[in-house]
């Protein structure tokens, strides 16, 4: 429907089209000289679209939708509630800045609360929640038990990066970097009865925490990078598990808090497993660096296959067999 009001004396014309659904819902956007950017059967947020913000979207978002969100900065925060929704940027990566908001109950930028989310393509940076809350706000937290997979996400500037409550995991293509502010939060921590598989991923320059830490039955991880510049171990695994580190690379810096460049079982044997590094590249300048097996899974060791080592060579302690040419 078109509509025309008098402006200074002016007529100027103003087309509100009206977006319908294929299950009846609407949203009004003011015309614009290009078409929108949007996929024809996505829920579209930007200015000047169908949903000038992510919370009018999700406010009508159902199962199974998909929102796209043209490439801006976007001062909000978000629970999302709909089981099997994606979250993806168009145009560029759009840029969640929660930096002095109020992060969503408290617990992330973008909080998780349904089964099978998709974040695609963002920006997620400034959770933070205060001490007396647990100064762990996160990029992404999802509730306990509930699946969900991150790509392409850029998190940063912020106490947690990812802070997981158990469920299946999957993380290809994203960065994490300038997180983890404490000796309790982490670049990206998985909690819980959690499996996590890591593809294509860089872990790096925690402030204090560990670069990647996991809980869970399960870590996959495949050609990722993992750097400790200013914090903790590169990779945490502090309950055991199926541990497996494939065509990646490691590196430990002489700036770097903690000499440990890997902890396997550092607290319990939750998840009896092996560790297995194969075809991985160690970097290490960190003088008296070590890779530590603390042997509270008994039998099982951190097994070196076709590793390399450069800089000065790390300390192997515990359970630790070296294979296929390990150097």
């Amino acid at each position: 429907m078109a509509l025309k009001f008098a402006l200074a004396g002016a007529a100027v014309a103003v087309l509100v089209q009206t977006s319908v659904y294929a299950d009846g819902r609407t949203a009004d956007t003011q015309s614009k000289s290009q078409p929108s950017p949007c996929s024809a059967d996505a829920l579209c947020v930007g200015d000047s679209e169908a949903f000038p913000t992510l919370a009018s979207a999700l406010a009508v978002a159902r199962e199974g939708d998909t929102i796209e969100i043209v490439a801006a900065t976007y001062r909000e925060t978000a629970k999302i509630t709909a089981p099997n929704v994606t979250l993806r940027g168009i145009g560029g990566r759009p840029h969640f800045d929660c930096a002095g908001m109020r992060i969503s109950d408290d617990k992330a930028c973008l909080l998780l609360a349904a089964d099978g989310i998709t974040l695609d393509n963002l920006e997620i940076s400034g959770a933070k929640i205060p001490d007396r809350l647990g100064a762990n706000g996160a990029c992404v937290r999802n509730e306990p038990n509930l699946n969900f997979t991150l790509k392409r996400i850029l998190c940063h500037g912020s106490q947690d990066g990812v802070l997981s409550a158990a469920g299946t995991i999957l993380i290809e293509d994203s960065e994490f970097f300038d997180n983890g502010w404490t000796g309790l939060t982490h670049n990206v921590y998985f909690g819980g009865n959690c499996s996590v598989t890591v593809r294509r991923s860089v872990f790096r320059d925690a402030r204090v925490g560990q670069e990647f830490k996991s809980r869970c039955f399960a870590t996959d991880i495949s050609d990722s990078t993992f750097r400790s510049r200013k914090g903790s171990r590169d990779l945490d695994i502090p309950d055991g598990g199926e541990t497996t580190v494939y065509r990646s690379t490691i590196e430990k810096t002489r700036s770097a808090v903690d000499r440990e460049i890997i902890g396997f079982t550092p607290e319990s044997c939750a998840h009896p497993g092996d560790m297995v590094l194969k075809d991985v590249r160690i970097v290490n300048s960190r003088p008296a660096a070590k890779i530590v097996n603390f042997n509270r899974c008994v039998g099982h060791p951190i097994i070196l296959e076709d590793v390399t080592f450069e800089g000065i060579k790390p300390k192997l302690v515990g359970f630790i067999k070296s294979e296929h040419g390990a150097n």
